[in-house]
């Protein structure tokens, strides 16, 4: 079976809408870069996240996926279950299946580059999404 080659570049997806302090987004936007709807993936989705001085993802789960983060640039805690894990520039975090984990960018002027990759579901929806502490 053949399939078109897919080709993504951060300049050109669109920070995903939406995303509000009431879900636990709070000074950060997100792309998915690759995913169902994006390459027509079936078992991952790969995406950046952006993290602007003091932003925060809180703590949250996702049923049905595992989660790789690598920070490309900045400073941050990464949360994974009630252990919480200094972040810096090459740094790989991992979160397993239905584990609480959320990332903050503890510097007060640098923006935190992360990205990111869910294994064993191919969207948001796919891959559940549970806020700890719900608005």
């Amino acid at each position: 079976m053949s399939s078109e080659a897919y080709k993504a570049n951060v300049t050109t997806i669109e920070p995903v809408a939406g995303l509000d302090p009431s879900g636990g987004w709070l000074d950060m936007s997100v792309q998915f870069l690759v995913d169902g709807s994006h390459g027509g993936a079936k078992q991952c989705v790969f995406g950046r996240a952006i993290f602007h001085p003091g932003g925060v993802h809180e703590a949250h789960r996702h049923p049905n996926a595992e989660e790789v983060v690598y920070l490309v640039r900045g400073q941050g805690i990464a949360l994974n279950g009630d252990e919480e894990v200094e972040l810096g520039p090459g740094d790989v975090a991992f979160h397993p299946r239905n584990e609480w984990h959320g990332f903050r960018n503890t510097s007060l002027d640098e923006v935190a580059e992360m990205i990111w990759a869910w294994i064993g579901a191919n969207s948001k929806q796919e891959a559940g999404y549970i806020l700890r502490n719900p608005k």
